[in-house]
């Protein structure tokens, strides 16, 4: 081949190869940038078997239109560059099987703030029946601690995506603390609700709360259960080495670490405070599902010696009688709530304790309730020694009769009223019946349909109230019990009554 012919055909080689190498050099330019956007969407994140769980949250999230990397790359002039480099690092780590089983991921205020810079400017806002204000906790130090958006908002919570972990609010504002004082004051993050409760046909009305300068914790006495203790042996979950836990216990130094560099869950090291509606288990407490924590802290000392006052209290433990909670125990009141005023070194409650909370009126009330039981205990031993005197022997009916007199009077009665009441009646039907099935005639006591409304929830024992009205003697006895009358035939319901009226006439009604 001539040397002409020669270089022509060397030139035309370089130039076929050159134009090759150029497309093939661009066809992998492709290649890596498609690689780099699909490891960069979250549709890829989830094909992995260990991303999974954090895939499912997100995608029914209210995140679930930003992509994962917009969160756990801080915003930055480098943060594309670390977007892709990242992801890349998680495709190569899984085909090398050098990836770990629990991914730890974190993210920084700076990328929540880029979207949600408002919080901090919005003051405060409700969240499930709580005041929270955003600034305070992320400008200033909370109990000498930097928190992040993170501390509050847990990555993944009981199959949610970046979700207020409830949790550690309460470890925060409870641990080392009194109960409606200092950081676990309930203003903090309660109003005082301007409503009326009804609980087990008791009204309460919360702006008495104010009126009367009340406490919380007067009724609201079980609110918090755990200590939020960090054992060591929590520990070792993370750190395998024992020169990494000589500075256990320095509380400033690990929470700088844990909480303020990085995003540990606070309850990866502590044990669980539970307060509101992680305590209660319920929503409202009601008569079928009470509060678990009422009674009694008392215990704790007291092992024996209360159970009669407990079953009063609770509503249980009568034969023939339906569970009946006192109105106070479905509204989580415990011991301490009522036993108030202290007498060498115990603390016994009187009508100051209803009237403190309650307010003065309640001073007739409480009266009212001592003297019906006084009177109704007494009637109800009389007809059981008249039962045992005429039946000659003690049978089932008596003793159940038995048992439940004993658990009004043991019980203290004024714990539960209206259960004092019914066991009573319940023991003096079940002797009385006794005795008509031998022949033997009965003095039954007079009762009337006053007795079953509902103003007679509060009010029992007004029958025995006597005074004057408009001049003139009156006994409730005889209206009540003889002509038969009702509570609403003289009196309308409180919420419908003038400021100083009693009765829904003068003097000249009672004509």
């Amino acid at each position: 081949m001539p040397a002409m012919s020669v270089l022509r055909f060397l030139r035309a080689r370089v130039k076929a190869l050159s134009l090759a190498g150029g497309l093939a050099i661009a066809l992998g330019l492709i290649a890596v940038i498609a690689t780099v956007e699909a490891t960069s969407r979250p549709t890829f994140c989830g094909t992995c078997h260990i991303m999974k769980p954090y895939y499912e949250s997100w995608s029914t999230s209210r995140h679930n239109k930003v992509a994962c990397v917009e969160c756990h790359i801080a915003p930055g002039v480098t943060a594309e560059v670390r977007k892709k480099y990242e992801a890349l690092s998680m495709v190569v780590k899984y085909f090398t099987r050098t990836y770990g089983t629990a991914p730890w991921a974190e993210v920084e205020d700076s990328a929540c703030l880029l979207c949600h810079e408002r919080r901090l400017l919005e003051g405060r806002v409700t969240f499930e029946g709580v005041s929270f204000d955003h600034r305070p906790h992320l400008i200033e130090m909370r109990r000498g601690k930097r928190l992040r958006c993170t501390s509050c908002h847990g990555q993944i919570v009981q199959g949610t995506h970046v979700a207020v972990t409830s949790t550690t609010c309460a470890l925060c504002h409870f641990k080392g603390q009194v109960p409606g004082q200092e950081t676990a004051r309930c203003e903090i993050c309660h109003d005082v609700p301007e409503k009326v409760f009804d609980l087990g046909g008791t009204k309460f009305d919360h702006a008495e709360v104010k009126r009367y300068g009340m406490t919380c914790t007067w009724c609201h006495v079980s609110v918090v259960k755990g200590d939020g203790a960090v054992p060591k042996e929590r520990c070792f979950g993370c750190h395998n080495e024992a020169s990494r836990l000589a500075r256990y216990g320095e509380g400033e130094l690990l929470h700088q670490i844990h909480v303020t560099e990085h995003k540990v869950d606070c309850l990866n090291c502590h044990l669980e405070i539970q307060h509101g509606k992680a305590l209660l288990g319920v929503e409202t407490p009601s008569a079928a599902a009470p509060r678990q924590e009422t009674v009694p802290e008392c215990s704790t000392c007291h092992s024996a010696g209360h159970s009669a006052q407990e079953q009063l209290y609770r509503g249980t433990g009568g034969h023939g009688v339906e569970p009946m909670p006192s109105a106070m125990f479905l509204a989580g009141v415990r011991c301490e709530g009522c036993h108030t005023t202290r007498r060498g070194v115990v603390d016994y409650a009187t009508a100051v304790s209803c009237m403190a909370c309650h307010g003065p009126r309640y001073l007739k009330i409480f009266e009212g309730w001592q003297n019906i039981l006084k009177k109704r205990l007494s009637e109800a031993e009389a007809a059981l020694e008249n039962a045992r005197q005429k039946l000659g022997a003690v049978d089932d009916s008596f003793q159940k009769a038995s048992h439940n007199v004993d658990i009004a009077k043991s019980g203290h009665g004024i714990h539960n009223v209206p259960y004092a009441l019914t066991l009573i009646e319940n023991a003096e039907r079940l002797v009385n019946d006794r005795l008509k099935e031998k022949g033997i005639p009965v003095r039954e006591r007079l009762r009337s349909a006053f007795e079953k409304e509902k103003c007679y929830a509060c009010h029992q024992g007004v029958e025995l109230q006597a005074g004057a009205f408009a001049g003139v003697s009156f006994k409730h006895e005889v209206h009540l019990l003889r002509a038969g009358l009702t509570c609403a035939a003289c009196h309308r319901p409180h919420e419908e009554r003038g400021p100083h009226e009693v009765v829904r006439f003068g003097k000249e009604g009672c004509v």
